[in-house]
């Protein structure tokens, strides 16, 4: 056999057997790579809120410690609104995204923060996107010719520079700039127990009656309910209800709130880390409490 090399091949069943273990491995490591993509993304989305809060603190310190009244100053102004472009689709409307010709070339439809946050400085978070895009505009003034293409998935205090009750018109006047919010997430879906498409089962009771549909996050105090913080950071895969979102805080900080964290206690009978109040404790911007006071919520 002097000069003479035997070739050798894999068998069939050899070549099984690597098969089955290349399986098992990915099966192994699926998970754990979804949860370093979807971590990953949570940084680009939290990152994002930061350079929200932190423009805050700029603008606040840039005007006397005054707040811009929303919704119609911080990031549009009045004169923006018009039947072709309204307020409640400007979260995907491309035509009015913050770094688009319109804006740029519009000064009079710029709000008074705009120039700290707009010009396509901080775009929408991606797990947002994702879950919009799914989902839609989910409020009346929807134009179904506007494309859903997301542009904004942040909105303000609806309690700063509001004269409401709760509300306040400067910093100083804020019970705790650590525990009141600034800019936050919302859904664009309303969370609800009896939603016709994407049901809160969950729930007892409404978390939130409307969905995002302008540029402001208002949080009322009793059974009215209103907006509420996000839910889709972290969700389970069949219920992106019930996952959490991203605050920043008057002081610059950002914090995540988990969907049961928001619950009220006469609301829903629930027990939240915020306290009977719920989101609304994160909200309420007064030194003086909500009616009836925060055990009554």
């Amino acid at each position: 056999m002097n000069g003479t090399y035997i070739k050798s091949a894999f068998t069939l069943l050899e070549l099984l057997t690597v098969i089955i273990v290349i399986a098992l491995l990915m099966a192994l490591l699926m998970p754990s790579l979804d949860r370093a993509r979807r971590q990953s993304t949570d940084v680009v989305c939290k990152n994002c809120l930061h350079g929200y809060g932190v423009a805050g603190l700029v603008y606040l310190k840039d005007n006397d410690g005054l707040f811009p009244a929303p919704p119609s100053e911080w990031l549009y102004t009045e004169a923006s609104i018009s039947e072709e472009h309204p307020i409640g689709c400007r979260w995907h409307d491309q035509a009015m995204a913050t770094g688009g010709d319109i804006m740029m070339a519009s000064p009079q439809y710029q709000g008074k923060m705009w120039a700290y946050v707009g010009q396509g400085r901080y775009g929408p978070c991606p797990t947002f996107r994702r879950f919009a895009r799914r989902r839609g505009c989910e409020n009346a003034a929807h134009r179904r010719n506007i494309d859903i293409r997301p542009q904004n998935s942040y909105t303000m205090n609806g309690y700063l520079g509001s004269e409401r009750p709760g509300g306040v018109l400067s910093e100083s006047e804020v019970r705790d700039p650590s525990e009141v919010f600034f800019i936050a997430e919302e859904n664009s879906w309303s969370v609800r127990p009896n939603h016709p498409r994407f049901p809160a089962r969950w729930l007892s009771a409404p978390l939130s009656t409307s969905a995002l549909d302008d540029t402001v996050l208002l949080i009322r105090p009793g059974p009215e309910v209103g907006d509420c913080f996000a839910t889709y950071h972290r969700a389970p895969s069949k219920d992106v209800n019930r996952g959490r979102g991203y605050v920043a805080f008057v002081d610059g900080h950002v914090d995540s709130i988990e969907a049961g964290d928001q619950l009220r206690k006469n609301m829903h009978g629930g027990n939240s880390r915020l306290g009977p109040a719920g989101n609304l404790s994160w909200a309420w911007a007064a030194k003086s409490p909500p009616p009836g006071g925060w055990d009554a919520q």
